[in-house]
């Protein structure tokens, strides 16, 4: 998820360099991807690279009802611009507002791709099913009610106990 961009950023402005990904393993941070497949596209602005990705991958997750683990495709697109921290022709310090929050490209000019993924990905993640019609867990006893119904009784409010007893009555007809 490292690109060595030095000729492009001595490309002029307007060039655009294509490079496809086929990563089996991603670790960004606490994020991990597996199978990651897709291109991302250079930009070359008057400030640096503008990184245009897409991609899919897989994320093992935990479904959001269940707990269960899952295996979840992702969508990974993302635009983000990338600033070299020194020129390309001359080998000059860059100085930059420390406002500016674009990512930086690393003083060897190595683009690494990995921390726009994760913040990307974790701005659009979702909660995972480990099926559509998942049950989840019993609120009470936390049993996974995709296996079957629970041993808890059904709560009762003692308010109703007067009219559960008249339909007793008239269930065994008396």
């Amino acid at each position: 998820m490292q690109l060595h961009v030095l000729q492009d950023l001595r490309r002029r402005l307007g060039s655009v360099s294509e490079y496809e990904l086929e990563e089996n393993r991603v670790v960004a941070g606490d994020l991990v991807l597996h199978d990651l497949r897709g291109t991302v596209s250079l930009l070359r602005t008057d400030r640096g690279l503008l990184a245009t990705m897409d991609a899919t991958a897989k994320r093992k997750e935990r479904c959001s009802r269940c707990l269960a683990d899952v295996l979840v495709d992702v969508d990974v697109r993302f635009q983000e611009e990338y600033v070299p921290l020194v020129d390309a022709d001359t080998g000059a310090r860059i100085y930059r507002d420390e406002d500016d929050e674009a990512f930086s490209i690393d003083l060897e000019f190595w683009l690494d791709l990995r921390e726009g993924l994760r913040q990307y990905i974790l701005m659009s993640e979702q909660k995972p099913l480990c099926r559509d019609d998942c049950a989840g867990l019993c609120p009470r006893c936390g049993s996974d009610l995709n296996t079957g119904p629970c041993k808890c009784q059904p709560e009762t409010d003692e308010r109703w106990d007067g009219l559960a007893g008249l339909k007793r009555k008239i269930d065994e007809g008396k």
